[in-house]
């Protein structure tokens, strides 16, 4: 009997922390969804510079070569930026992934297009994600960056979708 009741208080002990945690998160001006955006859009981000790095290496155009080396810094000072939220909220900062995307993307004929393909499909996914911030949340400055990333990624898919139909 004494266990179940120290077992039934200690649940409610979890419980009312649980919730001065998110009460806490909601007073700081962000919310648990704020988290969640910026962890994953810093490992999306991580995965397009992998991405840019492997077609200013491999790729046979001019326009594939320079979108992928004016990628690279935006997405960094993203990371950067998205980071410096996170550890100012005491949350964690992802780890890098030692997965190297697009490496199945071979230097020659068809490089470019499959690029510009993979990169349509990845680039899609960032406006998803930045659009359901939008709605879910609080904080000001990743709703900001959830706004820069629907404008700059849809201008972005719109000049590779008018190169893909050439």
């Amino acid at each position: 009997m004494r266990w179940r009741m120290a077992f039934v208080a200690l649940l409610g002990l979890l419980a009312v922390s649980g919730c001065a945690a998110a009460a806490d998160t909601q007073a700081a001006g962000y919310n648990q969804a704020d988290v969640r955006f910026n962890q994953q859009m810093i490992t999306h981000h991580r995965q397009t510079i992998q991405l840019a790095e492997l077609a200013a290496e491999r790729g046979g155009s001019a326009y594939v070569r320079d979108l992928a080396k004016e990628i690279i810094p935006n997405e960094q000072a993203d990371i950067r930026e998205m980071s410096g939220w996170l550890t100012s909220w005491s949350e964690s900062v992802p780890a890098e992934e030692t997965a190297e995307e697009g490496a199945q993307l071979r230097k020659g004929a068809g490089f470019d297009r499959g690029w510009l393909t993979m990169l349509k499909g990845h680039l899609e996914h960032g406006v998803h994600m930045a659009k359901e911030i939008q709605t879910a949340g609080k904080h000001a400055p990743t709703r900001r960056l959830a706004d820069r990333i629907i404008q700059v990624q849809s201008g972005e898919l719109t000049a590779i979708a008018e190169r893909l139909a050439l």
